[in-house]
């Protein structure tokens, strides 16, 4: 009798660990559904977005080429001479040949 009641117990522990693997507690991965949306970024601190509607300004670079003057390249672009030196930072009217030169927005804002 001793050796049905051995048997039994492992029988009952086969049973036990077969039906936990059935009922799906064996942990294995979960896959996640793959997104059909575009993710979007979103801010956790809203208070610090700001909006603004002022003019962004691009400035545009000319390269400095032989003959060129600071009175020729202003009235190319339509500035004067003095916005393109005060863009640039310069004192006089010397050039370089190869020197990029900053050219400022038009002087007159009629466009907005």
């Amino acid at each position: 009798m001793i050796k049905t009641s051995i048997s039994s117990r492992k029988l009952l522990v086969l049973l036990a660990i077969s039906f936990l693997l059935i009922a799906g507690c064996a942990t294995e991965p979960k896959s996640r559904p793959i997104p059909t949306t575009t993710p979007v970024l979103t801010t956790l601190r809203p208070e610090l977005t700001t909006t603004t509607t002022e003019k962004i300004v691009q400035r545009m670079a000319y390269v400095v080429q032989p003959g060129d003057t600071l009175s020729k390249i202003a009235k190319g672009f339509g500035v004067s001479v003095s916005a393109l030196m005060l863009e640039n930072g310069k004192e006089d009217t010397i050039l370089g040949i190869g020197e990029t030169l900053f050219i400022p927005p038009p002087s007159d804002e009629s466009s907005d």
